[in-house]
């Protein structure tokens, strides 16, 4: 048995821990593919299938800080956008199964929907953050993933590196007051549900740049506050494009 099986029979077997009127022992029905940082699978209850997430191992090395995502979590569920939430530790995430149908590349070019998510990024933005709460220093970011690469890697990306942390100074030097961000907003984890728009895989949210979460939908030019019908090429949209294009490339190097 795999640390995963274990992890996981361990949270069906605390299931009079999460927040449901539970009678009876949840019940495995299959793992659900797709994910590319944790393993998810479909369980049964008495209350309906649930999604039981076990956290990767390696989160912290990914950049995860699971006290951060349970808080931001408890803050975007107030507009119902989220999965609710059963349980959460920092192991696992028990939460609702959203039966819909994720966004595809094609999604991201329909006016009508990138008005919808744009209103409800809007949405989230202006929610008030916590006293205490710690906005994101992309440079630190970065250079947690770049510290773990090999010296011979680091040496091979050099330029591209410097570009990066260039980029990512440029943006924390500027001035902008932090907002709620999801920071992996792809279209898989986008999903609509009877007409509703639902944001999944908040691991990697933290309290950063306005422009980020639109720069990854929609590439440099976003939004920015204009009308909807309206694109334009936004305060720092050329570094945040480095910025979130590199996030990535470091991700993948980190996670090969």
């Amino acid at each position: 048995m795999n640390t995963v099986d274990e992890r996981l029979l361990k949270a069906l077997s605390d299931w009079k821990c999460w927040d449901m009127p539970l009678t009876t022992k949840p019940v495995l029905v299959r793992e659900l593919y797709g994910g590319k940082t944790n393993r998810s699978f479909m369980v049964k209850t008495d209350c309906g299938e649930v999604v039981v997430r076990i956290n990767a191992e390696n989160s912290s090395n990914l950049g995860i800080n699971r006290r951060r995502e349970s808080e931001i979590l408890s803050l975007v569920s107030t507009l119902g956008c989220v999965p609710q939430i059963f349980f959460i530790s920092e192991q696992v995430l028990v939460s609702q199964y959203i039966d819909g149908d994720c966004w595809q590349e094609n999604d991201l070019k329909n006016h009508q929907n990138l008005c919808e998510l744009q209103n409800l990024l809007d949405k989230i933005q202006k929610i008030r953050l916590p006293k205490n709460s710690k906005k994101r220093n992309y440079v630190v970011y970065c250079q947690h993933y770049i510290q773990q690469l090999p010296e011979s890697l680091q040496q091979v990306e050099k330029v591209y590196l410097k570009e990066l942390i260039q980029a990512a100074e440029m943006i924390d030097q500027a001035e902008w007051q932090p907002v709620i961000n999801h920071h992996d907003l792809v279209p898989e984890n986008i999903v609509v549900s009877d007409g509703e728009i639902f944001l999944l895989d908040w691991e990697y949210a933290a309290y950063g740049h306005p422009g980020i979460d639109f720069v990854r939908l929609l590439g440099r030019k976003y939004h920015g506050g204009k009308s909807h019908s309206e694109q334009y090429q936004g305060p720092l949209a050329e570094e945040l494009h480095i910025l979130q294009q590199g996030i990535d490339k470091l991700w993948n190097l980190v996670n090969r």
